[in-house]
């Protein structure tokens, strides 16, 4: 029985299924959320949706995770580069487990997402405001549907790898 180059090509795109769904998902949500917050809340000011625990606001992000490396907006658009070709690459190893390509499109999506904010408006949209008690109450730096992607991504892709590494026959010691 011979395999063709198309029976191949049509097993990769229906295993990256969930990847790409997943991914398509987040950036959509992301860029319509991020839209809805420049056109409404920029405008008119902070919502509390629960009072001293949730806001939505609007906030511009020219660095990284908690306002570090301001200004760097050009090497964030490399390390995202970077991070979808890794995302990418790093998908061949996990056909086989939709848990872990669903993981891969929550990354793919919040990295594309925040990338297409850098490259469009030279800073990031945040807006999602929670106050903490492990943080005594303080608040938590603004962020946006992907940034939470990539938390949820990446907590599914250690989970996946954990539950992986205990499924893997371990060899005798001798």
């Amino acid at each position: 029985m011979s395999v063709s180059i198309t029976d191949t090509s049509k097993d990769i795109a229906k295993s990256s299924l969930p990847m790409v769904i997943t991914a398509v998902l987040v950036i959509a949500l992301d860029q319509v959320t991020k839209e809805i917050i420049r056109n409404t809340v920029a405008i008119r000011g902070t919502i509390q949706v629960i009072k001293g625990f949730l806001q939505i606001t609007y906030a511009e992000n020219t660095g990284a995770a908690f306002g570090m490396f301001r200004g760097k907006n050009n090497v964030f658009i490399i390390i995202g580069i970077i991070a979808i070709i890794f995302i990418l690459l790093y998908y061949r190893q996990f056909r086989s487990s939709t848990w872990m390509r669903i993981s891969l499109g929550f990354l793919l999506g919040g990295a594309v997402g925040n990338m297409i904010d850098r490259i469009v408006f030279h800073y990031v949209t945040d807006f999602i405001r929670v106050r903490w008690w492990f943080l005594r109450l303080r608040w938590w730096p603004s962020f946006n549907v992907a940034d939470a992607a990539v938390l949820i991504g990446a907590s599914m892709l250690i989970i996946g790898m954990f539950i992986e590494s205990k499924n893997i026959p371990q060899t005798e010691k001798g």
